[in-house]
């Protein structure tokens, strides 16, 4: 069963279901064990950042994959998409429709689940915006430097 993303509005905790409770500037050595049977891969880009990729998740109970983004072995940002039902694609990418879609759904779900905006929060700041570059939806949140 996949487990539940779930960020506290308060603290700018994330909780996957019952397996990972992760907290600001949490040590990636101690987020690795919790994490393991959701581990999809990692990157090292040997400058001090770097990411494990997480899978076997839901957000707002759709499917969702989440990245979590290490600076000298501590969590500062992560970033996750969902997976929408029948979205529309075109040659295996999504469209600017299914986009703006799953935009919709990640700031509805935010506020309605999690009292959330997106913008500043008094432990960092969240986004839920449109990537031009990349041509992707781009949802995540970094945590204020301490």
């Amino acid at each position: 069963m996949a487990a539940e993303l779930w960020i506290n509005e308060d603290t700018g905790e994330m909780r996957i279901g019952d397996l990972a409770l992760l907290q600001p500037y949490q040590t990636k050595g101690s987020i690795e064990p919790q994490v393991a049977d959701l581990l999809e891969g990692s990157r090292d880009y040997g400058n001090g950042y770097e990411w494990l990729y997480l899978g076997g998740l839901t957000f707002g109970g759709l499917s969702a994959r989440l990245a979590l983004c290490f600076h000298n072995g501590s969590l500062e940002q992560a970033s996750w998409n969902v997976q929408l039902p029948d979205a529309p694609a075109e040659g295996g990418w999504p469209t600017r429709e299914a986009i703006d879609c799953e935009l919709s759904f990640v700031r509805d779900t935010l506020v309605r689940d999690m009292n959330i905006h997106a913008g500043q929060m008094p432990w960092g700041e969240v986004w839920s915006s449109f990537d031009a570059k990349g041509f992707m939806a781009a949802n995540g949140l970094r945590y204020a430097h301490r």
